[in-house]
């Protein structure tokens, strides 16, 4: 069986393994993976029955298990202090209470058992999915906490909240002989990786007026080096000119520290249409509305972070829809909170906190759709929504990345490729993200941990990489 041949990789034959093994097919998955085991020398196992009302599947299982003289118990029949025993001479626990066909929350017994398995700190494998999780479950329920999750014929939606992606650590994929019109997955979103990032190669009598002129509006007293953490990560990111438009109290320091950047006085009547693509709310601060609405009225390409964001929520409590022209927002969980409360205050509270991962998916989608934008989500994971696109979910699990500053370098790549291809948001946003992702991986196998400067300076090398 697949399950355990990637598992035993994990082994010592004189580990202790518990199996909870409950009354559906998932607990027959885990009965199968104790034979495997037993087959294969590890002799000291413990199953352990939850579940009145078994599956054939199960059924059967339970029954081979029998003759195979397994040592087997009843959880309801156990005490607390019995089973927090058996949990302390453990070395893996399997868990096999309850897949994919879960509806709501587990039931009060299978609560206190995932609460003995999380507090006793023993490895865990979750088979298929960690029982307590599902796409319509409130991330917040109990459920199993795993190191390794071996889940079959593909992965699933619930194990990609921003909340519930490191329940499973190692998410290992397998086909257990299921027929091929089986393998094809109804995808509710797509895995991008490392793999999928190509940009074009620049030719050999490119310069810096074909490369694309960005425009960032941002920086204040408060937050001066945001915008230059976006300038730099332009020019990385192969943008061949840059200008910042800042406030007057600002601009000394910003043209002191910014020797490649032109910077400007922000004026009412300034001219954007020299501009490829905007990038507006670095450091911003706060009452900007007026002059994003300038911004959006010019109908060039703009990417909208931090304080860019907020002064659009601010407008969208207003009922100020403005039209615009193509439009990449990269908002946090929190922003994200921000923009879906100005919309739809009974959301924002449990967005990305207390949601399911299907209502999670399902917000950030009709945000998109409502916005008529494409939204870059940050958390551990990242997500690209667009407009009649399926959504996009990048995966680093790189906590380094989690710095401050580092939105601020995933906002100005995402700027220079749009001044190189505006007319692909979706491909835009998600090569810009996984260009950060990587850039992230370099960064922390150079430095460890490490702050934002340190990464814009891997992010030339990062994109030259990916040219093809």
């Amino acid at each position: 069986m697949q399950i355990f041949q990637h598992w035993k990789k994990f082994l010592c034959t004189q580990d202790r393994l518990i199996f909870l093994c409950g009354g559906g097919n998932n607990g027959g998955d885990a009965l199968v993976v104790a034979r495997y085991a037993f087959n294969e020398g590890f002799s000291n196992i413990l199953l352990v029955y939850t579940g009145s009302r078994l599956s054939p599947a199960c059924s059967i299982q339970r029954e081979i298990a029998k003759a195979y003289n397994l040592q087997s118990i009843d959880y309801s029949c156990l005490d607390t202090q019995y089973i927090q025993h058996a949990f302390s001479k453990a070395d893996w626990v399997v868990d096999g209470l309850v897949g994919t066909g879960l509806k709501g929350a587990l039931n009060t017994e299978l609560q206190q058992l995932v609460k003995l398995s999380n507090a006793s700190g023993v490895k865990t494998l979750a088979i298929d999915i960690p029982s307590g999780l599902g796409d319509d479950i409130a991330c917040d329920q109990e459920h199993i906490q795993a190191e390794l999750t071996i889940t079959m014929g593909h992965e699933k939606l619930a194990m990609y909240h921003p909340r519930t992606r490191e329940s499973c650590k190692e998410i290992i994929c397998v086909n257990p002989s299921f027929p091929p019109f089986l393998m094809q997955p109804k995808q509710r979103a797509l895995l991008a990786t490392e793999e999928d990032v190509s940009i074009k190669k620049l030719a050999r009598d490119s310069y810096k007026n074909q490369r694309g002129h960005v425009a960032i509006f941002g920086g204040s007293v408060q937050y001066s080096g945001a915008a230059r953490l976006s300038a730099k990560a332009c020019f990385a990111a192969r943008a061949g000119l840059v200008t910042h438009f800042c406030d007057e109290e600002v601009y000394a320091v910003a043209a002191a520290k910014s020797p490649s950047v032109m910077v400007r006085v922000y004026q009412d009547d300034v001219a954007l249409d020299r501009y490829q693509a905007l990038l507006a709310g670095p450091g911003w601060g706060s009452q900007r509305e007026a002059i994003l609405a300038r911004l959006f009225a010019s109908n060039i390409p703009l990417v909208l972070d931090a304080d860019g964001i907020r002064a659009y929520a601010a407008m969208l409590c207003t009922c100020e829809r403005l039209e615009h022209g193509p439009l990449i927002l990269t908002p946090h969980i929190g922003e994200l909170a921000t923009l879906v409360k100005s919309l739809w205050p009974e959301e924002a509270e449990r967005i990305g906190k207390f949601d399911s991962p299907l209502q999670f998916l399902t917000c950030i989608e009709k945000l998109s759709e409502t916005l008529h934008a494409t939204l870059v989500v940050k958390s551990s994971l990242t997500y690209i929504a667009s407009p009649n696109e399926k959504t996009i979910v990048i995966q680093s699990r790189n906590p380094s990345l989690g710095v401050a500053g580092s939105g601020d370098v995933l906002a100005g790549i995402i700027a220079a490729l749009l001044c190189q291809n505006p007319n692909d948001l979706h491909q835009v946003a998600c090569t810009g993200a996984l260009l950060h992702m990587q850039a992230g991986k370099r960064a922390k196998e150079t430095y460890g941990y490490y702050d934002s400067e340190t990464l814009v300076s891997v992010v030339g090398t990062t994109v030259l990489e990916a040219e093809r």
